[in-house]
């Protein structure tokens, strides 16, 4: 029975934590590329991103070596707030990531 309860309040814990993680607006402070691209993580549009990659004619590691969103570095900031698609585009090795990603 002591098990059962553990577990119900694990699942209750997690569930309480994913609907947490769902509160969050992001808004962008100015027009920048860097918080296009931000704003484009937090609606997890890999497209988007990748678009925007190509108008501006930079690459993929520029985004990972330059980029920030809220003081972090951009793919931390997707690993962060679950952007799970856009951590993995962004080449996230984080085991939680992974795993989240797997469990799609």
């Amino acid at each position: 029975m002591k098990t059962l309860m553990s577990v119900m309040l694990g699942v209750f814990a997690v569930s309480a934590m994913s609907a947490q993680a769902e509160q969050y607006q992001f808004v962008g402070t100015d027009a920048s590329f860097e918080t296009k691209l931000c704003i484009a993580v937090t609606n997890n549009q890999v497209a988007a991103i990748e678009m925007m990659l190509k108008e501006q004619g930079e690459r993929l590691s520029f985004v990972r070596n330059v980029v920030r969103c809220n003081d972090m570095p951009i793919t931390e900031f997707a690993e962060e707030y679950g952007f799970i698609e856009v951590a993995r585009y962004l080449g996230s090795d984080k085991k939680e990531t992974i795993v989240a990603a797997l469990s799609e």
